[in-house]
């Protein structure tokens, strides 16, 4: 699915989070430690911490409505570079757009897929009849 090469020992695994909004903090939490292993600075942390709660709400909220027993699965993988998250449902899957635009202010919806793409450095989507997958990865840069 991408290119990006992990440090060897850098695999740290799949964690399975039950699909609830109560879960999110967990799957913050966990990213986060992972995150400050890494030598991203802290305001690129927050941005990627920021990218995952989306996926993470988004398939909480939309790959399993009003079903029991669903989880999501995140995983973390700590790159040459910087560090990737990918969160995965067994949700219906859903049209990806080429180019996710933000909505109107009026809009109650919409926003998650393009702040993910403002926040991640890079953001590949693969969804379908399996579910949805969203890998985020943010890369090391100097200080603003």
């Amino acid at each position: 699915m991408t290119a990006d090469k992990t440090i060897a020992g850098s695999e740290l695994g799949e964690k399975v989070f039950t699909a609830d909004p109560a879960q999110l903090s967990g799957i913050r939490q966990w990213v986060q430690g992972v995150a400050e292993s890494t030598p991203l600075q802290n305001y690129q942390v927050e941005d990627l911490l920021t990218a995952v709660d989306e996926a993470a709400s988004n398939a909480i909220r939309h790959a399993t409505p009003g079903e029991r027993d669903r989880h999501i699965w995140v995983r973390c993988a700590v790159l040459e570079d910087g560090l990737q998250v990918r969160v995965r449902d067994e949700g219906r899957g859903f049209l990806v757009p080429d180019v996710p635009k933000m909505p109107g202010p009026e809009a109650t919806g919409g926003r998650g897929l393009p702040l993910m793409c403002a926040l991640a450095d890079s953001v590949e989507i693969a969804s379908g009849a399996q579910g949805t997958t969203v890998t985020l990865s943010k890369r090391v840069q100097p200080p603003v």
